[in-house]
Order: structure tokens, then C-alpha cells, then sequence
């Protein structure tokens, strides 16, 4: 779920999106000396407010432009959670393959990421164990996917 809200008159607008798995990107500036981060770092910076500044959206109730906050969610927890690191980094300078380590827990609680869900299952829903790792070795070029 995708929440924008509008800091004039703080009128919220929400979206609805289907996915097959949850692509989240590993942050940058988060990485730590020691090279890793984990997926809970992952998925804070994947539902962390965003400002959005002249973007040209525009408010449905006041008009205004260029003035919102967005927060992404899960409304709806799936039975099976895919979830999709974002390794390959482009811009308009470059492109790279971001080989920093992730540390994957065996047992992950999202109810955090669920703040609105009015799923009166999510306390179960949220549970997930991890049942498998693909894991991409190789450039940005080439390589092969493990599993």
C-alpha cells in the first residue's frame, strides 16, 4: 500500500499494488564498515518515509504541488513471501552490481511493515521461515544464479 499525504493540508491519497515479491533495494549509505547489512536495515529503508519535492505531483483536495510524504506498506501479507534484493545499481552515470553481504535471519516477523492492515489474520500472516536463497555469482555482465 502506498500512502502519499500532502503537508499543506495533510490530505492522504492511497494505492493499492498486487506483487509477486518484494523488491527492495540494499541501502547505500546504510552499508557499515564491516561490509554487510542486514535485511531488516533492507526493509527499514524499503517502508521509511519519503519526501517528494518537485516530483509535479499534485493534491486532489487543496491542488497544491510538490509538497508530500510517502509511505510504503503491506496491507496484505501473502501465504509464501518472495522478497527480491535489488543488486545491480544504475544511474546516469553508471551502472555496478552491489556484492555487499546481506544477513538473512532463518525466522522474520513483518507485522512492523503493517502498520494499517486491518488483516484480522496478521499476527499469524506476518511469520515467515526461510526456506530458500538464490544467490546471483558474477558481474553485472555475467554470471549464473545459484540456489
Amino acid at each position: 500500500m502506498s500512502k502519499t499525504q500532502c503537508k499543506s493540508c495533510k490530505h492522504n491519497s492511497y494505492a493499492f499494488d498486487d506483487y509477486m515479491d518484494l523488491s527492495i533495494s540494499i541501502p547505500r549509505k546504510g552499508i557499515r564498515i564491516t561490509g554487510y547489512v542486514t535485511l531488516e536495515e533492507c526493509l527499514q529503508n524499503f517502508s521509511s518515509t519519503e519526501r517528494m519535492e518537485a516530483c509535479g505531483y499534485k493534491c486532489s483536495a487543496c491542488k497544491k504541488v510538490d509538497n508530500f510524504e510517502k509511505d510504503i506498506t503491506i496491507y496484505r501479507f501473502p501465504r509464501i513471501l518472495v522478497i527480491h534484493l535489488k543488486r545491480f545499481y544504475n544511474s546516469y552515470m553508471r551502472r555496478e552490481k552491489i556484492n555487499t553481504s546481506v544477513e538473512i535471519p532463518m525466522k522474520l516477523n513483518m507485522t512492523s511493515y503493517g502498520p494499517y492492515s486491518k488483516d484480522p489474520t496478521l499476527k499469524g500472516a506476518a511469520n515467515y521461515t526461510l526456506y530458500g536463497i538464490s544467490h546471483h555469482s558474477g558481474t553485472l555482465y555475467g554470471g549464473h544464479y545459484i540456489g
